[in-house]
């Protein structure tokens, strides 16, 4: 696995073809004025649609291979990155809206410090925008496991296979089999997990009011066959 970033790899498998969520970024992203700012961007998923439709993007990310990786797929869109760490971040630059997709503040050690620099970043009146998911029922361990997500790259082969859904007394842990069938057939296998942080709507809200915003009323983005649905808690500077 050397011509290529596992961590590429496994984001793209992992995340890379949801898109339930995008007909809601970019409606906010239409009604709300001056840039955007996608914090967790990844590899693009939301950055590169938003620009696709004509709006100028700036990328936030504290992976450098997951922003070169975007930077590689941008050609001429109106994309630019930043590595910088969601918890506490500061640009040279305002916007009309911040997107945080894909319950990416779930993953945070602790939200104050991205309210703040989210609150810095944006302009006078502009939005905040956080999807969250609900604590998950416990399933435990997996007895008929969902299909795993795939993808191929240069020949090589990728599943990432869901076997465990743990609710822990502040998180729901999410764990998984990732494993990488080399063009020579031998396989690689090993264990992920990422816990999301129990957080509700009315939770987030009460956070953000300490950190100057005024909450609108929340979206909703509908669940799949293959990813649960989630809150959108909008927030106005």
């Amino acid at each position: 696995m050397t011509a290529f970033s596992p961590l590429v790899v496994w984001h793209d498998v992992e995340c890379g073809r949801y898109a339930a969520d995008l007909a809601l970024w970019r409606a906010l992203a239409a009604h709300e004025r001056g840039p955007v700012l996608d914090v967790g961007a990844g590899t693009g998923r939301v950055a590169l649609d938003l620009a696709r439709a004509g709006h100028e993007v700036v990328a936030l990310d504290r992976e450098p291979a997951l922003l070169a990786a975007l930077e590689a797929r941008a050609g001429g869109l109106p994309v630019t990155t930043v590595v910088a760490d969601a918890h506490g971040f500061a640009l040279d630059r305002r916007f009309g809206l911040v997107l945080v997709p894909m319950q990416t503040i779930q993953l945070l050690e602790e939200r104050a410090g991205f309210l703040a620099a989210a609150r810095a970043a944006l302009l006078p009146g502009g939005l905040l925008a956080i999807a969250i998911t609900a604590a998950l029922e416990d399933f435990g361990e997996l007895g008929d496991l969902p299909e795993p997500d795939t993808g191929a790259v240069a020949g090589w082969h990728f599943a990432s296979q869901p076997t465990a859904v743990h609710a822990l007394p502040a998180a729901t842990r999410i764990e998984r089999i990732r494993r990488a069938f080399a063009p020579d057939g031998s396989v690689a296998e090993e264990d992920d997990a990422i816990e999301l942080a129990h957080l509700g709507v009315a939770q987030l809200e009460a956070e953000a009011r300490a950190a100057g915003f005024t909450p609108q009323p929340p979206r909703s983005v509908p669940s799949t066959e293959e990813h649960v649905g989630s809150e959108v808690v909008l927030l106005r500077a």
